[in-house]
C-alpha cells in the first residue's frame, strides 16, 4: 500500500494555486490516481495574512534570526496554514527550516504560538552557539 502524504496542488477561486497536504490516505500500489478535491468553506485568512500573523509572532515572541516562507493550506480536522519558520542570520540569509506555525483559517489565530516561540529559540540559540571545538575569533591587530 502507498501511503499518500504527497502535496497535493489545490485550485482556489481566481485560478490560484497554491500547496496542500493530504494526509491519512491510503491506495493500492498499482491503482491509477486523479485526484479530485471539493471543499466548500470560507477562507477567512488568505496565505498572506496568515504570512503576516506569524511574522508578527515571531517579532512578538521570538525575537530576530527568524523568517518565514509561503504558507502551505493544511485540511484536517480543522483548516489551516502552515506557516514554514526559518533561521536567518543578517550575515548568511536564510539558513534553515527549524519549524512552523500553525494559522487558523478561519479565524487568523496563530495556534500555540508562545510556545512554539519558546522551541524556536531553543532552536536557534543552539544551532547558532559556537561549538565547543571553534576556537574564538582572534581580535584584530
Amino acid at each position: 500500500m502507498l501511503d499518500l502524504m504527497g502535496v497535493l496542488a489545490a485550485h482556489i477561486r481566481r485560478e490560484m494555486i497554491m500547496t496542500a497536504h493530504l494526509r491519512g490516505v491510503t491506495l493500492p500500489t498499482d491503482a491509477d490516481v486523479d485526484v479530485e478535491i471539493k471543499i466548500h468553506t470560507r477562507l477567512n485568512i488568505s496565505a498572506y495574512v496568515a504570512k503576516q500573523r506569524a511574522n508578527v509572532c515571531l517579532v512578538l515572541y521570538c525575537g530576530q534570526n527568524f523568517c518565514v516562507d509561503e504558507p502551505i493550506l493544511q485540511i484536517g480536522e480543522r483548516v489551516t496554514w502552515i506557516v514554514p519558520v526559518w533561521l536567518a542570520s543578517p550575515r548568511e540569509g536564510r539558513q534553515t527550516k527549524i519549524g512552523e506555525f500553525i494559522v487558523d483559517a478561519q479565524t487568523g489565530e496563530v495556534l500555540e504560538s508562545r510556545e512554539r516561540c519558546q522551541v524556536l529559540k531553543q532552536l536557534a540559540h543552539a544551532l547558532l552557539e559556537p561549538s565547543p571545538s571553534t576556537p574564538p575569533a582572534s581580535p584584530l591587530a
